[in-house]
């Protein structure tokens, strides 16, 4: 009984950790106008798509990325997590009307349209996980890119397979700098990876969707566009998609 209970307790606190985080997250991306999603099982509180909205979503296909109009449907389902142990369903699966399944989709972009974009690196099953000794370098429409971790000044690791301490995800192009991202202290087993870059909004510069975390169990997709990006900037970020494990 007490084993039950405190599992019972451990999945409360896990799910109203990660609801506060998503909740916040979600208003700044919101008012923004763009949101974004991924087909798949997520808590409900997660997802704000319906059934029968229509999406743009991002289709990789033999090194060709297209742009497609999606119709969603949005399934009610248990949740094994929160709902365990209940009649409760409050998860969500999301689903598409086509065969062609998308990297990510996005609704309220209005800076994108149907139709073939540039790729220069597409993961798939192999996302480019990023490290402070191995960056990336990328290369659209005759300009070079580079996309880095570095650390704080003493480069000191908080263990010897995590990122460095106070780390910084680093975009850089010519003169041009920008940090992307920002690590807390050590985070909780943090985990970073480029997972597509090209050219989404088609104005011959450099657009990002990256996954990056402070937590283990918490991922935050980030999708970065070009087009968007203010004074001294190579892109400003324009939607993001908050998941939980737990």
């Amino acid at each position: 009984m007490k084993t039950k209970f405190a599992l019972l307790m451990l999945i409360v606190v896990c799910v109203v950790f990660v609801c506060a985080a998503t909740s916040a997250r979600q208003k700044s991306t919101t008012a923004r106008g763009v949101s974004l999603v991924e087909t798949g099982e997520f808590h409900g509180d997660e997802v704000t798509a319906r059934t029968g909205e229509k999406w743009l979503g991002l289709h990789i296909s033999d090194h060709a990325s297209t742009l497609l109009n999606y119709r969603l449907t949005v399934q009610i389902l248990h949740d094994t997590v929160v709902d365990d142990d209940t009649d409760q369903e409050t998860g969500k699966r999301i689903s598409i009307d086509l065969p062609l399944q998308p990297v990510f989709l996005v609704k309220g972009a209005i800076m994108l349209s149907d139709g073939p974009v540039s790729t220069v690196f597409e993961g798939g099953n192999s996302e480019k996980t990023l490290k402070s000794e191995s960056p990336i370098k990328l290369e659209l429409a005759e300009s070079s890119y580079e996309l880095k971790v570095a650390g704080s000044e003493d480069t000191a690791k908080c263990s010897e397979e995590s990122l460095p301490r106070n780390a910084r995800l680093i975009l850089t192009s010519g003169e041009s700098k920008q940090v992307l991202y920002s690590l807390e202290e050590c985070g909780s087993d943090p985990s970073w990876y480029l997972i597509w870059a090209g050219d989404l909004d088609r104005d011959g510069k450099l657009d990002l969707y990256l996954n990056v975390s402070q937590h283990y169990n918490i991922s935050e997709k980030k999708l970065f566009l070009s087009s968007q990006a203010g004074k001294g900037q190579l892109v400003k970020q324009v939607a993001e998609f908050v998941t939980s494990g737990c």
